[in-house]
């Protein structure tokens, strides 16, 4: 049989009471909670829906993120997208190789594009409409190359 001291026990009972009593201070520190979009789907607070029309406006390391976005997704074949990618990394140095890394590519690699200081996000919409965003990004993005 195990002995429990009662002192162990009001120790614990204390520090049990004082853990509890801090929770409702750190839900003061969560992150703001998704707000709907226009779509109905949830979207981070200040996070939009990407449209089409978007991508003509990002930067080229952005659209080589946004491109592996696509690929790593399956909305573009890796047949399609890899050879794609490699040459616009290369043209653009998307991935520089200073291993300092790029937070355009970052940003665009998240599914996300920052125009004209408007941050949107291709992440939460429906599959066909990624599909379609993501056949705009491949189409730039050989454009570019």
């Amino acid at each position: 049989m195990i002995r429990v001291s009662p002192r162990a026990l009001a120790a614990f009972a204390i520090t049990a009471g004082i853990a509890s009593a801090s929770l409702p201070a750190l839900a003061d520190d969560m992150l703001p909670q998704p707000v709907p979009s226009p779509e109905g789907r949830p979207s981070a607070a200040g996070i939009t829906p990407a449209t089409g029309a978007e991508i003509a406006s990002v930067t080229p390391a952005t659209l080589a993120g946004l491109l592996n976005f696509c690929v790593e997704a399956n909305f573009v074949s890796h047949d399609d997208g890899d050879s794609v990618q490699t040459a616009l990394n290369a043209k653009t140095n998307a991935v520089p190789s200073d291993q300092n890394g790029s937070m355009d590519y970052a940003i665009g690699t998240a599914g996300q594009m920052v125009v004209s200081g408007k941050t949107s996000t291709i992440a939460p919409l429906d599959p066909a409409t990624q599909t379609r965003i993501c056949s705009t990004v491949l189409a730039r993005s050989k454009s570019m190359i």
